[in-house]
């Protein structure tokens, strides 16, 4: 499979870092969550998952192709 561009991501999840604190959630833990669903859909982890921490927000982009494979395409 291909590298996947910029334009192929899509949001999953966001959330504030004090959001995530107050749940006792880390970025690595949303990181890990979104890499076994790629993993359990045949799709390179690395290649279909990241997490973006910019101004306090937290977010989990994951490729077109994993999202599509959660929809069910």
């Amino acid at each position: 499979m291909p590298a996947v561009q910029d334009d192929e991501w899509t949001m999953a999840e966001s959330y504030t870092v004090a959001d995530l604190e107050a749940q006792g959630i880390s970025p690595k833990w949303l990181e890990r969550k979104w890499m076994n669903v790629a993993d359990d859909m045949a799709l390179v982890p690395e290649n279909n998952v990241r997490v973006i921490e910019e101004n306090d927000i937290v977010r989990v982009e994951v490729s077109v192709y994993l999202m599509e494979c959660m929809r069910g395409f």
